[in-house]
């Protein structure tokens, strides 16, 4: 075995070791939620050090793929990714901000969030990249058997606030996991009712929580899988099928119903205009230029808060332009250019289209969905990476 390909072995082993952490992290997250909303407790036990331990070895990860993939994205990428990572760290340190509190450090606003995006830099490597798609799988159905749990044990809740407090982190690591799935494995005999499984599951947590951005970005997941298949005749029929069935379900499922009605309520329901009314009423230009750094808030009536549901905006006004230009050019423009250059292969447009979905999501599209040490975070970097390696290799062709 060569040096490299070495090298490559023990970042596969960093980053799957964190992936597994941190998927496994989801199910105590997920709890800690239920005990916060329940009894007022975020307090962390031993279950801390599953994140802990994800969040080093994605930090490895990300220091050994730097190095091995020199020449193989292109400078734009690496330029971006380290003037990101440099003005968020000076942003962090001129606002104040703890070096050596964790619970700042790994924040979204913190210095660890953004190492850990390094991990687009493991996307040049085929086989790892295979493996991916198959733990992505994995993932989705271990999420999937905890939803099914909490189905059993505690119902959905009779008002939105219970159905959050036990499915919102599965439902948000669901609407990032389940669509990529659901059509890069389109082709894969081998999966194919595994991946049409793991779309209903996500349906369903969506359905469940009442979340209506989340329906909208699974019904858009159907029209890209439809407009992607030859024989759409044959594509309606299981489909119609499979809505009716999953109509009678909800129908006549009293729980589910439940949730159906909940959801027809809030779906005229405008829940954010006022906040982002506030929010922009409260800006001026130079903290969209430097920065409010770590510790910004704005006043919402009587209450101080410290996010927006507009990740964009929420990271310009904390972070400041520089840092948002970099992701910016990262999620959404690198891929639009290489959209725009055409003839891309189904697994690419899946990548892409995931892409779009995810930079629409940071809108305010797909609500508690940020940039964070979350799991889906590092799924979502792994999925950008390899668009940006393929982003890299049309620079050069």
């Amino acid at each position: 075995m060569s040096k490299s390909q070495q090298q490559e072995k023990i970042i596969s082993f960093f980053l799957y070791s964190g992936l597994v952490f941190g998927l496994l992290y989801v199910y105590f997250a997920q709890e800690r939620l239920y005990s916060s909303m329940t009894n007022g407790s975020i307090a962390l036990g031993p279950e801390k050090f599953l994140r802990i331990f994800s969040v080093i070895c994605i930090f490895i990860t990300t220091f050994l793929s730097i190095f091995s993939s020199r020449g193989k994205y292109a400078v734009s990428i690496f330029f971006s990714y380290s003037i990101l990572l440099l003005t968020i760290t000076l942003n962090y340190a001129v606002s104040g901000a703890d070096f050596s509190d964790m619970a700042q450090f790994m924040s979204n606003r913190g210095i660890g969030t953004w190492i850990c995006l390094g991990v687009i830099f493991v996307g040049h490597h085929n086989k790892r990249y295979e493996t991916f798609k198959k733990f992505a799988l994995f993932s989705a159905i271990f999420i999937s058997g905890l939803c099914i749990y909490n189905f059993f044990d505690f119902g959905v809740g009779l008002w939105r606030g219970q159905a959050l407090s036990k499915y919102r982190v599965y439902a948000t690591n669901m609407v990032w996991i389940a669509p990529y799935v659901f059509l890069i494995l389109k082709n894969n005999n081998e999966f194919k009712w595994a991946r049409v499984f793991v779309l209903f599951m996500g349906v369903l947590m969506a359905l469940i929580t009442q979340t209506r951005s989340f329906l909208l970005i699974y019904v858009l997941t159907l029209l890209f899988d439809f407009f992607n298949t030859k024989k759409k005749g044959s594509y309606l029929i299981p489909l119609f099928t499979g809505v009716l069935g999953f109509v009678y379900l909800v129908l006549n499922t009293s729980i589910f119903k439940q949730s159906l009605d909940l959801l027809i309520n809030r779906g005229t329901n405008d829940t954010r205009s006022e906040q982002l009314h506030v929010f922009l009423n409260q800006l001026n230009f130079i903290d969209l230029v430097t920065g409010r750094g770590h510790f910004a808030y704005y006043q919402l009536g009587n209450e101080v808060w410290t996010a927006v549901d507009n990740q964009w905006l929420y990271l310009l006004w904390w972070g400041g332009l520089i840092p948002f230009l970099c992701y910016f050019f990262l999620a959404f423009v690198a891929p639009i250019i290489l959209i725009l250059k055409g003839n891309l292969d189904y697994e690419t447009r899946v990548e892409c289209f995931v892409l779009v979905l995810w930079v629409l999501g940071l809108t305010g599209l797909a609500i508690y969905s940020t940039m964070s040490v979350e799991f889906f975070f590092f799924t979502m970097s792994i999925v950008l990476g390899r668009v940006l390696y393929k982003f890299s290799l049309s620079k050069t062709q």
